[in-house]
C-alpha cells in the first residue's frame, strides 16, 4: 500500500485526521526526529516539514504537502531536481492570524501592554492630554499584501469603520478595500497611513521590502505590525525607525531569527524597546486553525492519492 508519512511526533488527535481521511488509499505513520529518515525513505507522499537530507535519501517521494501557508522553509530546488511537487495549506489559517493582527493594531492603538505593566507596579495613568489613546474609526490601513490573511483583515478593520487600502503583486478591485493597488504605489501611500499591516510571505522580492526609505516615508504618529515574516522589514531600519521616532510604534509576531539563534528574535533588541508588542510567532496557532490547516492537508494528499489536481500547487519560479 502507499505510504504517506507525518513528518512531525504527531499527537493521537492529529494523525486521526490524516488516517481517517485516507482509509484505504494509503498507510499513514508518523515519524519524528529519529526516525523521519527511515520512513521517508519508501514514502510517496510527505507532510510538514521533512529535512533536506531525508528528502535526498527518499526514492519514492513524489508529493509534500505543507500543513501551512508560507513555503519559504522548504529546500526548493532540493524538491524540483528530485521531481517532487509541493502543495501549501494557503487560506488555511488566514482568518486567526487576521485576527492576531487586529489584536495587536488595537494593542497598540488603546496601549494595553503599556497600561497594564503600570497599573501591576502599583502606578496610575492620569488623565491628561498625552495619555490620550487611539481611535480605530476613520483611521487609514494599509494592507501589504493583500491575499487571504488580508482580505480577512480588510473585512475585520471595515467593520470598526477604518478606511482600508490593500497592496499586492497584481491588484484587482475587491469590496471590503477602498482600492488595491500595485506595489509601486506603496511609498506614496504609507505617508498617509496610520497603520501599515504586512502579511506578506517571503520570496527574493519581498526580503527588506520594507526598508528606510519607506519608513521615513510613514508619520511619526503610525504604527506598524508585522503578521508576515520578520526579514521582509529590514531590521537595522526598523530600528531606527523606532528608536529615533519615525514612526510612533511596532506590534510584531514575526522575527529575523528563532531559538535556537542566541540573537533570537533580534539581533539589535527590537523586542525590548518599549515602543514595540512583541508576541513569538503565534498569530495562526489556536486549536481550531491547527485542526482546519491538518483536514485540509489531508484532503489535498486524499486529492493526489485519487490522481486528481491537489490545491496550492507551488510554482517553483514563482512560488507565490
Amino acid at each position: 500500500m502507499r505510504k504517506v508519512v507525518v513528518a512531525w511526533s504527531a499527537t493521537d488527535w492529529e494523525l486521526k485526521v490524516f488516517k481517517e481521511k485516507l482509509e484505504g488509499l494509503a498507510r499513514v505513520v508518523a515519524a519524528g526526529r529519529d526516525t523521519i529518515e527511515e520512513e521517508l525513505r519508501d514514502a510517496e507522499v510527505a507532510v510538514g516539514l521533512p529535512p533536506d537530507d531525508a528528502i535526498a535519501k527518499a526514492v519514492n517521494l513524489k508529493f509534500v504537502q505543507a500543513p501551512w501557508a508560507g513555503v519559504d522553509g522548504y529546500n526548493l530546488e532540493l524538491l524540483r531536481s528530485k521531481g517532487i511537487i509541493l502543495a501549501s495549506g494557503k487560506g488555511c489559517n488566514a482568518r486567526v492570524v487576521a485576527e492576531h493582527a487586529l489584536a495587536l493594531m488595537l494593542s497598540l492603538a488603546k496601549r494595553v501592554v503599556s497600561m497594564d505593566f503600570i497599573v501591576k507596579s502599583g502606578g496610575w495613568v492620569p488623565w491628561t492630554p498625552e495619555n490620550y489613546l487611539y481611535d480605530l474609526e476613520g483611521k487609514l490601513v494599509v494592507i501589504l499584501g493583500y491575499g487571504n490573511i488580508g482580505r480577512e483583515l480588510a473585512r475585520m478593520c471595515k467593520c470598526l469603520g477604518m478606511r482600508v487600502i490593500g497592496v499586492r503583486k497584481h491588484a484587482q478591485p475587491d469590496e471590503y478595500a477602498e482600492q488595491v493597488v500595485e506595489l509601486d504605489k506603496l511609498e506614496t501611500l504609507v505617508g498617509e497611513a496610520d497603520f501599515l499591516v504586512v502579511t506578506l510571505p517571503l520570496t527574493r522580492e519581498t526580503r527588506s521590502l520594507v526598508e528606510e526609505r519607506l519608513l521615513k516615508a510613514m508619520k511619526p504618529t503610525a504604527f506598524l505590525v508585522n503578521v508576515g515574516r520578520g526579514v521582509v522589514v529590514d531590521e537595522e531600519s526598523l530600528y531606527k525607525a523606532l528608536s529615533q521616532g519615525w514612526i510612533a510604534g511596532a506590534a510584531l509576531d514575526v522575527w529575523w531569527s528563532y531559538p535556537p539563534d542566541p540573537s533570537a528574535p533580534s539581533r539589535l533588541g527590537i523586542h525590548k524597546l518599549p515602543n514595540v508588542i512583541a508576541t513569538p510567532h503565534k498569530a495562526g496557532w489556536t486549536r481550531e486553525a491547527r485542526r482546519k490547516c491538518l483536514e485540509f492537508a489531508a484532503e489535498n494528499v486524499s486529492r493526489y492519492l485519487r490522481g486528481e489536481k491537489p490545491f496550492n500547487l507551488v510554482d517553483y519560479d514563482d512560488p507565490y
